[in-house]
């Protein structure tokens, strides 16, 4: 199954303003943060919180995710009492160090779909790496399991771990970017880039996350509803790129018919290498197509 991430926003579960803001937001998946976003002390009431909202079905059609506490945490099994029908996606994977990790996580999703009668492997894995550890473990992360759809990048906490700075350069994000797109990438994955945290800045955000898309990104985690258009379009295909895309289909088919491999567009080499590149671009044009018709749907429904 492929899935459309571009936009991930970070929801606080005890914070029913935000809750309901995100009932309408343009978002891709809304996470349902239990972990860093809530304080300790509102842990309870953010399940409290949460539980209502997911058994009223106001969120049912949408790519649901929750940030569950890390393994060996008392609101880790709490956590995942929240997961009662197939409206919840998966979990993300906080403070995860290595291949271990990932196969306890499975193993606890194993026993709710037992629990809950779902169907087996429905629950995702989205590993966060947010751990000098963990991109050392990078690869065996990806492949430790089946139920794996998303690497998502957590910048801070990495900073942190390596005793970073948090006004560093960007390239300093560089090494953990790339060893992240590649090993996703490698195992049919969706790498998922950190948060970008001046939260106003428009161009910044645009630029930063430009980079990120040519590097392999396909989207980005948010903290704030303001990114979301930005989002959405920096890791959505331009008009001009289907275009090219487009052209460069048709003529490598064409040419293809006629024993030729490579040609010429513009002035530019064009060989199977681009060809590969541009089918990627109508694949990914034409998953929003489909997820912005039901997510149309969606709300025509909620209006009835």
């Amino acid at each position: 199954m492929a899935y459309l991430l571009r936009s991930m926003l970070f929801v606080p579960a005890y914070n029913e303003k935000y809750i309901k803001k995100a009932i309408e937001c343009d978002t891709d998946a809304i996470i349902f943060d239990m972990e860093d976003g809530v304080p300790k002390e509102k842990r309870k009431e953010a399940r409290i919180i949460l539980k209502k909202y997911l058994d009223s079905g106001i969120f049912r059609g949408r790519q649901i995710v929750l940030r569950v506490n890390p393994l060996q945490t008392d609101d880790l099994p709490e956590d995942l009492k929240l997961i009662s029908d197939d409206q919840i996606m998966g979990i993300i994977t906080p403070k995860i160090s290595d291949a271990g990790n990932i196969k306890a996580f499975e193993a606890l999703l194993d026993f709710v779909e037992h629990r809950e009668g779902l169907k087996s492997g429905s629950l995702k894995l989205l590993p966060l790496i947010e751990k000098a550890q963990a991109v050392i473990n990078i690869d065996s992360i990806a492949s430790a399991s089946k139920r794996n759809i998303a690497l998502l990048f957590g910048g801070e906490d990495y900073l942190d771990s390596v005793s970073g700075k948090n006004n560093c350069p960007r390239h300093l994000f560089d090494m953990p970017r790339t060893m992240i797109v590649m090993a996703a990438r490698t195992h049919g994955l969706l790498p998922i880039d950190t948060p970008f945290l001046d939260l106003k800045n428009e161009q910044a955000f645009m630029a930063e996350e430009s980079q990120s898309c040519a590097m392999g990104f396909h989207g980005c985690l948010i903290v704030n509803p303001i990114q979301l258009p930005w989002c959405n379009r920096v890791f959505s295909p331009s008009a001009e790129e289907i275009s090219h895309a487009k052209e460069i289909i048709e003529t490598v088919e064409r040419i293809q018919i006629q024993g030729a491999n490579e040609t010429v567009i513009n002035g530019k080499m064009v060989g199977p290498p681009m060809y590969k590149r541009a089918l990627k671009v109508m694949e990914l044009e034409k998953l929003i197509r489909e997820y912005e018709a039901i997510q149309t749907q969606r709300k025509e429904r909620k209006s009835i």
